[in-house]
C-alpha cells in the first residue's frame, strides 16, 4: 500500500466516524427499533463528539512523546486535557489524581469500567498501526486501562485489531476472526460477536438478532433515557416512532455496555452487506449507544472503502469542522480545526509509530502488512524493541502496574486486596524487574514511604541482579517481595516510592504507587 492509498483510507476512517457519530447522536441513550435512512436532525452546524475528542488527546501525546508511550504517559495527558468528569472518564481521572495508576485507575471504584468509553476511540491506533493489529491492540490496551477494565478493555482490543487489519483485508468474516483472535477464550464481547454471527448465518432478521443480543448480553445504555418518545431535536415520526417497553429484555447491570454495543456494530456490518449508508443506519436503528456504534462502524467501512469511495450523499451531508465538548484546550493540545487536518497529522505520524512496517522511496512510502494477522504465541514474553505481549497485559489486569524505563521494565503486582491496607493484616506486593539490555545489570532498590513500625521484611534496601538478555537461554527477570503488616494506621493515604539505581550507569528510576486505608 502506498502513501496515497493509506492517506485515503485514513480520511475514510474519520469521515466515516464523523458521519456515523452525527447520524446516531439524537438517539444516544434511548431504547428502540427505528427505520431511519438518513440524518434526522439539523446538521448545518458541526456536532461535538467525545468519541473523536478523546483521540485528539492521544494525537497530541504521540506528536510530543513519539511511539514509546504507555498507559502512564496517556494517563498524564488524560488528566491534563480531558475535562469530562462523568462516568468512567471521571472515575479514571479521580483515581489517577489519588496516585492510583493504570490499570488500577480503570478498575477501582468505577462501575462504568465495562462500558463504551474506550472502544469508541481506537481509530487513532488503527491508523497509526495500519496492517499491524497486534501493535494496535497493544496501544488500545494502554489507552483503555486508563479508565476501563474487563469488557471495556476487551472491546477496545477487538475493535483496534479489526480496524488495523481492515487497511489490508476487506472480508467481514476474516476481519471478525482476526479481532476474536485477540480476545480471551471466555468473555462477554466474544459471546456477543458469536451470537450475532450465528443469528446472521441461521437466517434471523436483524431485529431478531438485536433482541437475542440484548437478552443474552443486556446493556444499560438504553435504560438511561428509556424507550424512545421523541425529543425537541427529533420528534417521533414514522421512521422513529414512539417505542413500547419490551418485557423480554432483562434489566442490565449498570455500566455493562461494551458487549452488546460491539454486537450492534456487527449487526449493522453483517446485515448492511457492506453498503455504507445501509450499514450505519442499521446500527442506529438498533438503539442504545447509537452515535458510538454507528461511528465506529462508519470508521471500519471508511477504512475498507477509502474516502474517495464513500457516497457523496453522506460525505457532503455532514460538516467536516471539529468542535470539542470534553477537552481543556491549549496550544500544546493544538486541536485540529477539521477532519482533514486531523487526518493529515495522523498520516505524518505513521512512520514514527510503525517505522518497522514502512519503506521509503523518494517522497513516497510504502506500508507493508504484518506477515500474519492472527496472534501467534511466542516463547519469549519480553521481546526487545517490540511491543509487549498484549495477552499477558490482559491477563495481568487490573492487579499489575507496569513501568517502562530505558533497558528496564518494572512490574508491581498487588495481592487480592489491590491498593487497600488494613490494620494488622499482612500485605504482599511483588515487584518484577526485566532486563531489556544485552548485558547484565545490578540494581539497588530503596523503598521509601513505608513506616518503620510496619516491620518491612528484609529491610528497605535490596540488591537485584539481572542476567543478560543475549541468547534468551537464561532468566532475564528477577523479583523481590514487599511484605509488611500495617500497624498504627494514622493516614488515609500512604505514598510509596521505589528508588531504583542502576549500578555503574548513574541512572535512577522512580516507581510510585499509593496504598489506601479505608473503603476503596
Amino acid at each position: 500500500m502506498n502513501y496515497r492509498e493509506y492517506a485515503d483510507k485514513v480520511r475514510g476512517c474519520y469521515f466515516g466516524k464523523n458521519i456515523g457519530g452525527t447520524l446516531g447522536a439524537p438517539f444516544e441513550c434511548w431504547r428502540g427499533v427505528y427505520d431511519i435512512d438518513g440524518f434526522m436532525q439539523d446538521i448545518s452546524s458541526p456536532v461535538p463528539n467525545d468519541d473523536v475528542d478523546l483521540q485528539l488527546v492521544w494525537l497530541s501525546a504521540v506528536e510530543h512523546e513519539g511511539k514509546n508511550i504507555d498507559s502512564h504517559v496517556l494517563a498524564k495527558y488524560w488528566e491534563t486535557y480531558v475535562s469530562a468528569v462523568i462516568s468512567e472518564y471521571g472515575a479514571g481521572k479521580n483515581n489517577y489524581a489519588m496516585g492510583i495508576l493504570p490499570p488500577l485507575s480503570g478498575y477501582i471504584r468505577n462501575e462504568n469500567r465495562e462500558s463504551n468509553g474506550a472502544w469508541i476511540r481506537t481509530e487513532i491506533w488503527a491508523c497509526l498501526c495500519a496492517g499491524n493489529p497486534a501493535l494496535a491492540a497493544n496501544y488500545a490496551y494502554y489507552d483503555a486501562c486508563v479508565d476501563h477494565s474487563g469488557e471495556g478493555i476487551y472491546a477496545a482490543v477487538f475493535m483496534a485489531a479489526v480496524q488495523a487489519a481492515a487497511f489490508f483485508e476487506s472480508d467481514v468474516n476474516k476481519l471478525i476472526k482476526i479481532g476474536l483472535s485477540y480476545l480471551p477464550e471466555s468473555c462477554g464481547v466474544r459471546n456477543a460477536v458469536d451470537l450475532v454471527m450465528n443469528c446472521y448465518q441461521n437466517g434471523d432478521d436483524w431485529k431478531t438478532a438485536r433482541k437475542k443480543l440484548l437478552i443474552a448480553e443486556p446493556s444499560s445504555f438504553g435504560e438511561i433515557c428509556g424507550e424512545w418518545k421523541g425529543t425537541a431535536e427529533v420528534t417521533a415520526c414514522s421512521k422513529c416512532p414512539v417505542q413500547e417497553k419490551d418485557g423480554d429484555i432483562p434489566k442490565a447491570v449498570h455500566g455493562y455496555d461494551a458487549p452488546a454495543s460491539i454486537g450492534i456494530v456487527l449487526i449493522g456490518w453483517l446485515y448492511g452487506g457492506g453498503d455504507f449508508g445501509k450499514s450505519v443506519c442499521l446500527a442506529v436503528n438498533c438503539g442504545e449507544d447509537t452515535d458510538c456504534t454507528a461511528g465506529s462502524l462508519g470508521a471500519i467501512l471508511g477504512i475498507i472503502q477509502g474516502a474517495s469511495a464513500l457516497p457523496d450523499k453522506w460525505v457532503k451531508g455532514c460538516s467536516e469542522k471539529i468542535t470539542v465538548c470534553s477537552l481543556r484546550t491549549d496550544e500544546m493540545l493544538n486541536v485540529p480545526k477539521t477532519v482533514s487536518e486531523l487526518c493529515e497529522r495522523i498520516v505524518k505520524l505513521f512512520p514514527v509509530v510503525s517505522s518497522a512496517r514502512c519503506d521509503f522511496s523518494g517522497n513516497e512510502f510504502e506500508i507493508i502488512r504484518a506477515e500474519n494477522f492472527e496472534y501467534t504465541e511466542q516463547k519469549n514474553v519480553f521481546q526487545i524493541h517490540k511491543q509487549e505481549d498484549f495477552r499477558e497485559l490482559l491477563a495481568e489486569s487490573p492487579n499489575t502496574v507496569r513501568f517502562h524505563f530505558t533497558g528496564l521494565t518494572v512490574k508491581v503486582r498487588f495481592d487480592e486486596s489491590l491498593v487497600r491496607i488494613r490494620e494488622n493484616q499482612e500485605k504482599k506486593i511483588t515487584v518484577t524487574f526485566s532486563n531489556g539490555y544485552f548485558c547484565p545489570q545490578f540494581l539497588t532498590v530503596r523503598i521509601h514511604g513505608i513506616p518503620q513500625e510496619w516491620n518491612l521484611k528484609d529491610g528497605a534496601e535490596r540488591a537485584v541482579g539481572l542476567e543478560q538478555w543475549h541468547s534468551c537461554q537464561v532468566n532475564y527477570s528477577n523479583t523481590l517481595d514487599l511484605v509488611f503488616t500495617p500497624d498504627l494506621l494514622r493516614k488515609a493515604k500512604y505514598e510509596i516510592v521505589l528508588e531504583i539505581s542502576v549500578n555503574g550507569r548513574g541512572e535512577k528510576y522512580f516507581v510510585p504507587f499509593t496504598l489506601l486505608n479505608g473503603n476503596c
